[in-house]
């Protein structure tokens, strides 16, 4: 019996290649995501480490106002990274919808790949029982003419 071969093998190759490279840019973007949520996570920290460290009675007046201004700086630099944030996981679901319509591209050619090959292995056996038939048949009919 002869080994399934598929036309379209190179074109699958290619497929896959591509389904890889966007499940790569699809788990990067993924991680910008996750640390830009860290790094937020990181700011509220620090502003709660700030007002615990700070909730002591008789702290100065500098002491005071430079808690403050790092409240505001922590509060401007969350805010900046919420809005990259934003565009982050927009980029995200663009690289998701790719990645989804490059799997797409390879599940239809993997299923005709199957289907093909199913279809090629069950004519080889149909061949090989015909073969295998005639040669019986063919046995029969020399034993019968030598009788």
């Amino acid at each position: 019996m002869h080994k399934f071969k598929f036309n379209l093998e190179k074109l699958l190759k290619i497929r896959e290649h591509d389904e890889h490279e966007y499940e790569i840019k699809l788990g990067q973007a993924v991680s910008k995501c996750v640390r830009i949520e860290n790094d937020i996570k990181h700011c509220f920290s620090e502003i709660d480490r700030m007002i615990d460290t700070g909730a002591g009675a008789g702290l100065s007046q500098e002491y005071l106002l430079s808690m403050d201004m790092y409240r505001r700086r922590m509060n401007a630099d969350i805010e900046t990274l919420q809005s990259q944030l934003t565009s982050a996981r927009e980029e995200m679901e663009k690289v998701r919808a790719d990645y989804l319509e490059a799997s797409k591209k390879r599940k239809v050619l993997t299923k005709l790949k199957e289907k093909r090959e199913a279809e090629y292995y069950k004519q080889q056996r149909k061949n090989e029982f015909n073969e295998i038939d005639e040669m019986n048949n063919g046995r029969a009919a020399a034993r019968a003419a030598c009788r």
